[in-house]
């Protein structure tokens, strides 16, 4: 009787070990490194937007300080107008969590999101820390990355403002990122 009692409690360990895998894996910033290269990217608004904004340009990421962080530097042209703008991405051991943080030439805010991949890793979804606008609302996004192939992929923003209902969450950006190098 013992001898199949530990017999059921191996199976049951090596079951769980097959399921639950993925979880004994380290997670690090090395996760992050899919968006490694250069990609040209045209960032549009949509009709919920309730703006006019289509911006084109070029992002480049790579791994930096002593692979901390994946860096992507970001210029980007507007009706004329040139922006500059930095990501960093990184995976936090201290809060378990993916992290974005990006800062720009054009706005005086930073965003702050934290990241989860899915666990087949061609995809992400992303919720920013909540903003305060110019404007005097404060601003939350939602923002999901797709992964079509290696060489390319679309981010989605979805905005809440405080002065909207809770479940507010319309698709107000798309950007569509195609590998270059």
């Amino acid at each position: 009787m013992w001898s199949r009692i530990i017999v059921i409690i191996a199976s049951l360990v090596a079951f769980n070990t097959n399921v639950t895998g993925s979880e004994d894996k380290q997670k690090s910033t090395q996760d992050l490194a899919m968006f490694i290269g250069k990609w040209n990217f045209v960032d549009e608004a949509t009709e919920l937007a309730g703006i006019d904004y289509r911006e084109t340009g070029i992002t480049e990421c790579r791994f930096a300080l002593q692979n901390a962080y994946v860096q992507c530097s970001a210029t980007g042209t507007s009706k004329d107008k040139t922006r500059s703008y930095f990501d960093f991405l990184n995976y936090n051991p201290n809060t378990d969590q993916y992290e974005w943080v990006g800062v720009f030439s054009n706005h005086p805010g930073k965003v702050f999101m934290t990241i989860t991949i899915a666990p087949d890793g061609k995809s992400l979804e992303m919720y920013g820390a909540p903003m305060k606008q110019k404007a005097g609302f404060v601003s939350k996004t939602w923002s999901q990355i797709k992964f079509i192939s290696d060489d390319k992929f679309v981010w989605e923003t979805r905005v809440n403002r405080s002065n909207e209902p809770l479940d507010h969450w319309p698709l107000k950006f798309i950007g569509t990122y195609t590998r270059i190098e």
